[in-house]
């Protein structure tokens, strides 16, 4: 509605400076920051028989205007705002000082000159306080998405003067410009915080923190995919996986998936939200414990696995262990 209002108000200063009017001159419109001083003058022509008020106009039409002053007589009930006359006899000035200038203050300002009942010419001018940026609650919020998925984020923000918006992740250079970020295909890689920051020179930059969590099938890695161990020794096997929603881990031994007993044990650790690790014991491995052992893991987008042979060796392999 401002920016409607500070075109209209150049025009209806146009269409009356075409006729013959009692105002001959009125402030240009201020850029003032919170806190700075304002003042706002309205300089008329052989107006002294006529009443000449200053006016904020109500930025919605449904709201009354607050009328600060009338003549010489301030009105409105703001230490902050004085009013300073200078009345001559064929020329006059009407100054609205306002001090320590706030965001409320920001509006257009009209002088007026009643020239009869129902009649008056008014001249306009704006107000403008710059004010430091905000961040729209209409902008994107955390989200789940699925790999491969195009993704768009939009971040909206407020403040005088526009801000300019760009995007980042922690620790990395800017990755767009603008009120959107696109990603076409979403991988899980970028998974992760993103970062909407709002600048417009006032005070300091905003920002909003928007978290992708990106669901993808297992993907499982195994330090060796090999592993000797001699008899009566333990045999440790060890499979990474990586998955969003956390998978179901499994060992299989000959088609039979194994579970704690006198020859296995399985543990497993979460490192990260969507990383987990699984370690296989064998315990005191005998000649029938050696062969392909297969980790599975699968949740509801898919599954994976990787196998790791396990072969005899004369010498015990230290680590793990060699105390027996």
């Amino acid at each position: 509605m401002k920016n409607i209002y500070a075109v209209l108000l150049l025009y209806i200063n146009l269409a009356y400076s075409q006729e013959p009017s009692f105002i001959s001159h009125i402030s240009q419109k201020l850029v003032k920051d919170i806190g700075d001083e304002a003042e706002m003058a309205c300089s008329t022509k052989y107006s002294r028989e006529f009443n000449v008020s200053w006016v904020k106009v109500a930025e919605d039409p449904i709201d009354e205007s607050i009328v600060l002053s009338s003549g010489s007589t301030l009105i409105v009930k703001d230490p902050r705002v004085s009013l300073i006359t200078e009345i001559k006899q064929d020329s006059s000035r009407y100054i609205i000082h306002i001090h320590d200038v706030q965001e409320d203050d920001a509006s257009i300002y009209r002088c007026d000159v009643i020239t009869g009942i129902n009649d008056k010419i008014s001249y306009y001018t704006q107000l403008l306080v710059g004010n430091q940026p905000f961040i729209y609650e209409n902008s994107s919020r955390s989200l789940v998405v699925v790999e491969r998925q195009s993704v768009q984020l939009a971040c909206f923000a407020g403040g005088y003067p526009t801000p300019k918006i760009f995007w980042r992740k922690p620790n990395n250079p800017i990755l767009s410009m603008g009120n959107i970020l696109k990603i076409p295909a979403i991988k899980k890689e970028d998974r992760g915080n993103y970062y909407c920051i709002a600048g417009n020179g006032v005070g300091n930059d905003t920002s909003r923190r928007i978290s992708i969590s990106v669901e993808f099938p297992p993907v499982i890695t195994a330090l060796q995919t090999s592993v000797g161990q001699a008899v009566l020794y333990d045999a440790y096997l060890e499979c990474h996986v990586e998955a969003n929603p956390q998978p179901a881990i499994s060992w299989i031994y000959k088609g039979i998936e194994i579970s704690n007993n006198q020859h296995y044990w399985i543990s497993d650790s979460v490192t990260a939200d969507d990383k987990r690790d699984s370690i296989l014991r064998i315990m005191k491995i005998n000649n029938y414990l050696y062969g392909d052992y297969t980790c599975k893991a699968s949740n509801n987008l898919g599954a994976a696995e990787i196998k790791i042979n396990v072969y005899e060796t004369l010498l015990p392999q230290c680590p793990p262990a060699c105390e027996y």
